[in-house]
């Protein structure tokens, strides 16, 4: 395992706020815009906030099973390249945009500076992990005398966040087992990230349990037809060493091979898988003739009961254009879904040319948000460049509104949402990124808030306090203060970045309260995280022996 640490820069601790022709399918409700949004409801608007790049090439977002972007509060980080100018690795490295005031201001950090032809970069940002921040995760396929040379896979995390001292991770077996479009996710010290070598079908998982010092790794159970297509999966966390994972297999459905949709899941944290469901096996077969997924056409979350739900773009005889599908259980637990689901989000439900790019988001409140890439018409652009959807019910009924439904000269491509957006109090605060095809160099981040119109989730502080002595030489206590009761964990992280003490995690009622410091603490200096609903508060002491 190959560690390094790139473009260190000192830096200040900071607080942070942080469906379907086939008629044995159950198909729910899609309801319209009316009524739902509380002020202005006919002019949701997509509101660029500012830019990052320049990238080469849209290619650097677009087909990452990863976002390139995730939000925590009004922190908002972007992952992608830069050019090289030159035409064979056209990227000249791996960069990191990040901003701490909801994209008014921006900095930027190197996680690589290897010239290569591709790196299908992502990030995600979990709520409890080893770690302070996100975990940025990519390959580096470099071209060489018109040949694509074997590629590695990279993790990389701020050892002590926001500092810009990188831990970059090269995992083992990837450049031997030449893997790209990595996926990843975290929580606690679990990480796990999925690859793929293209070439030959081969799927391929990285597994630490002690957030990320040793790393397991392992070929993943391959398509149902020997020698077919086996897109990279996308992992999501849940509680309890659940872990699901969604992907393209192929399988013959009466038409010919077909790129089908195919949900997995792992009891025991990803050391071992059960429940291979292929989802067209159980909505009732293929949603019509000639129906086919594709790599970067697909996402899903996990709620709060780890139940998921799962967006999917299908077309007909076109990779790039179909129809937007939303599949969720409807009853049952881990290991044993029943009763699912296929509703038509976006499309004639038959593969017509009218969306691509689907991306899926969760709030803390548990709202669903949904959103595409709508068909472009340059010049006489009378569809939406981009749909947003919103399901306050757990994906029982579906608001439908649009994002710029104007005439605007921009194809918006590689469009994409965290996994988790941000919400507080009514307010879902919705963020992506996107690049314009007509000039592909630039990402674009964006930016808007809408008010739902039902009650959210109240156990959430808005403004919290956290005290911590700056030196620590005998036995100390820390206060906290929390408006309102909620959910509070409080950790203690030595220089490295790693957890050496939970000090706190349970629900705390609204006041100030005290917890004692652990009094085992070798001399240095530490950091404590505070996470308090959709808030993080980061301070530090120094221990005096």
């Amino acid at each position: 395992m190959k560690k390094g640490v790139v473009n260190v820069m000192v830096a200040l601790l900071v607080t942070v706020g942080l469906v379907s022709a086939n008629t044995s399918m159950k198909r729910k409700a899609l309801s319209k815009l009316e009524g739902y949004w509380s002020t202005n409801p006919t002019s949701a608007k997509l509101m660029p906030r500012d830019t990052v790049g320049p990238i080469p090439d849209i290619r650097a977002l677009l087909g990452s099973p990863g976002k390139n972007i995730a939000v925590h509060g009004d922190t908002v980080v972007v992952i992608y390249g830069e050019p090289s100018g030159d035409p064979a690795n056209i990227f000249q490295n791996v960069k990191v945009a990040i901003s701490f005031d909801g994209g008014q201001t921006w900095t930027t950090h190197d996680l690589s500076t290897n010239a290569v032809r591709r790196i299908y970069p992502g990030v995600i940002w979990p709520e409890h992990w080893a770690h302070q921040g996100p975990l940025f995760f990519w390959h580096e396929a470099a071209y060489v005398n018109g040949a694509y040379q074997p590629s590695p896979v990279k993790v990389a995390w701020d050892v002590l966040w926001p500092s810009g001292l990188y831990n970059v991770v090269e995992l083992p077996n990837s450049q031997q087992w030449n893997c790209w479009l990595p996926s990843a996710d975290a929580s606690g010290d679990t990480i796990i990230v999925f690859a793929a070598n293209i070439f030959d079908g081969s799927t391929y998982y990285w597994t630490s349990y002690d957030g990320g010092t040793t790393w397991n790794a392992d070929t993943f159970i391959t398509s149902a037809i020997s020698g077919g297509w086996n897109d990279t999966p996308i992992p999501r966390i849940g509680t309890n060493g659940y872990i699901a994972v969604i992907t393209d297999w192929l399988f013959d459905y009466g038409y010919g091979a077909t790129i089908a949709p195919v949900f997995m899941e792992s009891m025991d944290g990803g050391q071992t898988w059960v429940d291979t469901i292929p989802i067209w096996n159980v909505t009732g077969g293929a949603p019509y003739d000639s129906a086919q997924g594709w790599w970067y056409g697909y996402d899903f979350v996990l709620d709060a009961n780890n139940k998921p739900h799962i967006i999917w773009k299908f077309g007909s005889g076109n990779h790039e254009y179909g129809d937007v599908w939303y599949y969720t259980p409807g009853g049952g637990h881990p290991g044993a879904w029943t009763d699912w689901t296929a509703t038509v989000l976006e499309g004639d439900g038959q593969g017509g040319t009218v969306a691509t790019q689907p991306t899926i988001g969760i709030t803390d409140g548990g709202v669903l948000v949904a959103a595409y890439k709508g068909f472009f018409i340059h010049g006489s652009d009378t569809l939406p460049d981009i749909g947003l959807l919103v399901s306050t019910d757990g994906g029982a009924t579906w608001v439908d509104t649009t994002i710029e439904a104007v005439p605007d000269s921009m194809e918006e491509e590689a469009f994409e949402l965290p996994a988790k957006l941000y919400c507080a109090n009514h307010n879902i605060h919705v963020v992506g990124s996107y690049t314009d095809a007509n000039t592909p160099d630039i990402v674009y981040f964006y930016g808007t808030t809408y008010t739902v119109g039902v009650q959210e989730d109240n156990h959430r502080a808005v403004d919290v306090k956290l005290t911590v002595p700056g030196v620590v030489n005998k036995d100390a206590r820390l206060t906290f203060s929390v408006p309102t009761a909620g959910k509070v964990n409080i950790s203690v992280f030595d220089i490295t970045g790693r957890k050496v003490s939970t000090l706190y995690n349970g629900i705390a009622e609204a006041g100030t309260h005290a917890v004692s410091l652990p009094t085992n603490l070798a001399e240095g200096v530490y950091l404590v995280k505070m996470n308090a609903g959709s808030k993080e508060v980061v301070s530090r002491f120094v221990v005096v022996k």
